[in-house]
């Protein structure tokens, strides 16, 4: 395994990055309100769109550092990273696939959401989402009442990457499993690969030796700097969403977005000053509710809409439909979590039966 500098995460650095999770959550959220209820309002919801965006590209840094920073000080080997990677993905996108399956299934009897939502070739679309293959090479064929998951594809692959980089390094069979791997992801994936990159060296590189007002002054500088750049930068080289890259398409404005991001962590105080505050652990454990918050919205939010209709431009259900949507995705993501240890021990089962080689006689 190709060995990193082993360094505890600061305090700082653990806070900023919980609140970084939760904004981005909730703005992915907002913009997907939005697209339902403001539809009078295209300028702002093209405005939450870019922050939508921006917010997945921060996720992605935020996932390079975080899996760099395990690997580095909680190495287990290859299994036990395979078994942890999977069992984060699977215990949350399972539920999110069977809540969409429904939602479908209810939205059938309303003939204007069904055309909106609803494409041939459903059940493939679960089946290659299931597999993370939605977004592998041409395609983009995660369900439509759920397309937050087209990230959990790019995030599946980077940890496949980052894994075979990182314990196969100097074994012969590495070469071409990364080659595999990057095949089966295809363009797409690797080319939104550099800005989780970012994340790992924003980790791997030395710690900052700044003194926490001028790190935080930093922080809060190149903060002002992406919001700038998130606003007005254009999309480069094409539009999210057009053929053939779909939501790689402006992967260039997206590396910008993610290395300003990176260099922010990487700048967040190193000393102490929050060690010890009662309220760390409330906001880590909102943060990693973030994860099902994204996953499920989705389909809730239509859900919602089929069984309360809905006022177009009435800002009160926009609230009470948004507070609410988010309120059920904590409930269910708080199952979600109990339910996670039986998902580790499935795959570690699976794990190691794949690993027993057969007796010979």
């Amino acid at each position: 395994m190709t060995t990193a500098p082993r360094q505890e995460m600061s305090a700082s650095t653990s806070v900023g990055l919980d609140v970084l999770r939760i904004v981005a959550a909730l703005v992915v959220v907002v913009f997907h309100a939005s697209g339902q209820w403001l539809t009078s309002y295209p300028a702002a919801h093209s405005a939450l769109g870019k922050m939508s965006h921006a917010a997945v590209v921060i996720f992605f840094v935020i996932s390079g550092y975080v899996i760099a920073f395990t690997t580095a000080t909680n190495n287990r080997g290859a299994r036990r990273y395979a078994v942890a990677r999977l069992s984060r993905l699977y215990a949350v996108l399972v539920p999110a696939l069977l809540l969409t399956a429904l939602v479908e299934v209810v939205v059938h009897g309303d003939a204007a959401l069904t055309a909106r939502y609803v494409r041939e070739h459903a059940g493939l679309r679960y089946v290659m989402s299931a597999l993370f293959l939605n977004e592998s090479g041409s395609l983009s064929a995660a369900p439509p009442l759920n397309s937050p998951l087209w990230s959990l594809s790019y995030e599946f692959w980077y940890y496949i990457l980052f894994g075979i980089w990182c314990y196969g390094s100097g074994r012969r069979w590495a070469r071409w499993a990364l080659l595999a791997a990057g095949v089966v992801a295809g363009p797409k994936i690797l080319l939104l690969l550099p800005i989780w990159l970012f994340g790992v060296a924003a980790y791997r590189l030395p710690r900052n030796r700044l003194s926490a007002g001028v790190a935080w002054l930093l922080v809060g500088s190149l903060f002002g700097v992406l919001a700038v750049a998130v606003a007005y930068l254009p999309a480069l080289p094409m539009t999210v969403g057009d053929q053939p890259l779909f939501m790689a398409g402006q992967f260039l404005t997206d590396w910008l977005v993610g290395g300003i991001c990176a260099l922010a962590i990487w700048c967040l105080p190193a000393g102490p000053g929050l060690e010890g505050r009662s309220w760390s652990k409330s906001l880590r454990a909102i943060a990693d509710l973030s994860f099902p918050i994204y996953t499920l919205h989705f389909p809730l939010l239509v859900l919602w809409r089929v069984l309360f209709g809905l006022q177009a431009n009435d800002f009160g259900q926009l609230g009470v439909a948004t507070a609410t949507v988010i309120f059920l995705a904590v409930a269910i993501g708080l199952l979600l979590e109990k339910q996670r240890p039986q998902w580790v021990r499935l795959f570690a089962w699976a794990s190691d039966a794949v690993s027993q080689k057969p007796s010979g006689r």
